[in-house]
Order: C-alpha cells, then sequence, then structure tokens
C-alpha cells in the first residue's frame, strides 16, 4: 500500500496541535486528522481503551473502501501507521503512541469549538455522519451495518482526570451529543418518527488535560458544562457542514 500525501496544519489550541493528512488509500481520495499533543497524555477510548499517547488521530475511510474493513487480507494496521508517518510534525509517531478513530466522513466536514471560563477550558473535535445509520438505542433493531453514519468525537478539558472521571465523561459527552441532534431534529434512520440518539458505530475519546486534578465531571461541574457545550456546538456544526455540503 503507498500513499502519497500532503498535510496541512488547521490550528495550535493550547500546545495542541491539528494537522490534516490528505492521501490516497488504494487509489481512493482519503484524509486523516493528527491531534499532536504537547507530551504523552492519558486517553480513553470505546475502541482502544486506556492509554498513553502522543496523538489521537480520526482516519477517513472512503466509501467504496468499506467492505474492506471486513476483508481479513486487508492489513488496516499498516494503512494506520503509513498515515502517522506521514506527518509533517513528527517522524517518531507509531501505533504504540497513538490513539485511532475511523469514520466514513470526510475531515472536510470536521468541526471543532473551545469553550472557557477562567483558566479552565475544554475543546472538542467532532466528524458527524447521521445520513446512514442514526437511531433511536433500544428502541430501533439495526439489521445493517453502514459505516458512513458514525459520530466521532474528540474531547479535551485543561484539567487532569482521574481514570474514573474519564469513564463518567463518556455520560456528559453523549448527553451533550444527543442535545445536538434533537435541536437539529436528527431522526432515526430506521424508525423515522422516533428521535435518534446517535448511530450505532460512535466512539469517543477523552484526553486527560494537565491542569488541576479533576473527579468529577458531570453538568454540575464547570469543567463538564465546558465540555458539553464544547460536545454540542461542535456536534451542530459538523452535522450542519455535512449536511451543507450533501444536499444543498
Amino acid at each position: 500500500m503507498n500513499i502519497e500525501s500532503h498535510s496541512e496544519i488547521i490550528g495550535t489550541f493550547y500546545g495542541i496541535t491539528a494537522e490534516v493528512i490528505h492521501h490516497r488509500i488504494w487509489d481512493e481520495p482519503a484524509n486523516a486528522l493528527l491531534l499532536h499533543l504537547p507530551e504523552k497524555r492519558h486517553t480513553l477510548s470505546g475502541l482502544q481503551g486506556y492509554r498513553n499517547v502522543s496523538v489521537v488521530a480520526n482516519c477517513h475511510i472512503p466509501k467504496p473502501l468499506w467492505m474492506k474493513l471486513h476483508d481479513p487480507k486487508c492489513d488496516w494496521n499498516k494503512y494506520y501507521r503509513q498515515v502517522l508517518k506521514s506527518s509533517k510534525l513528527r517522524s517518531d509517531l507509531s501505533l504504540d503512541n497513538a490513539t485511532v478513530l475511523t469514520t466514513g466522513v470526510t475531515m472536510n466536514h470536521l468541526a471543532w469549538s473551545k469553550m472557557t471560563s477562567g483558566d479552565l477550558w475544554a475543546m472538542a473535535f467532532v466528524t458527524a455522519g447521521v445520513e446512514g445509520n442514526a437511531l433511536r438505542v433500544g428502541v430501533d433493531v439495526g439489521r445493517h451495518h453502514h459505516p458512513i453514519g458514525t459520530i466521532n468525537t474528540i474531547v479535551i478539558p485543561s484539567t487532569e482526570l482521574t481514570q474514573a472521571a474519564m469513564a463518567a465523561s463518556f455520560i456528559t459527552v453523549t448527553e451533550a451529543k444527543v442535545v445536538a441532534l434533537e435541536e437539529l431534529g436528527v431522526k432515526s434512520s430506521y424508525t423515522p418518527s422516533y428521535q435518534a440518539k446517535g448511530t450505532g458505530t460512535d466512539q469517543i475519546v477523552t484526553v486527560s488535560g494537565k491542569d488541576e486534578r479533576c473527579t468529577f465531571v458531570s453538568g454540575h461541574t464547570t469543567i463538564g458544562a465546558l465540555m458539553a457545550r464544547a460536545v454540542t456546538a461542535a456536534t451542530t456544526e459538523a452535522i450542519t457542514k455535512r449536511r451543507k455540503d450533501l444536499y444543498d
């Protein structure tokens, strides 16, 4: 697998540099977001669990390649390694120091948001496709896999989080995502009379900060509220941006 690539820096936020890699995989155009952390940070994801990493990646897999996800002959780790090696900022990236997400949504539809209160801050980076498998969990029964319907959320607070707080952050992030879906009126792809609460393939990565240690991140806390507001704003923008590009 050969990857021809170029990269662009879309911003630096509190020492975290966001780089988008543009490349081709199996002759299909694709891209990936790399969030370069200023030092190794603890992350928690629903895919890889608890890790200590230098970079968080969100990799776009274009539609013609979706079936390759289920092909045991395809070495996707090789692809992810080559994406990491395509970074123009760092040459030492590997899967050992990366947390990786995948999505059918291009990084052209990436949205991010920053919320602050005094010295506290929280950021969220979101890609969101809801046109394929939005559902009301526990009510709808998904009978097929349609990878384009994925909401990937990467949330980064300024505060250091305990492992328990990182786990609890998934509740805050999910509730905030649902607020965006409700405000946009996103309906279930399976039962359109139902309000969707997510998709069947949503993923979250929480990145621990380095400032004051927090053990609680619910909406009753300032940092929890900042995380929620950032997630709602970024999710709203990501869905709106994608809808405009696909349907306008």
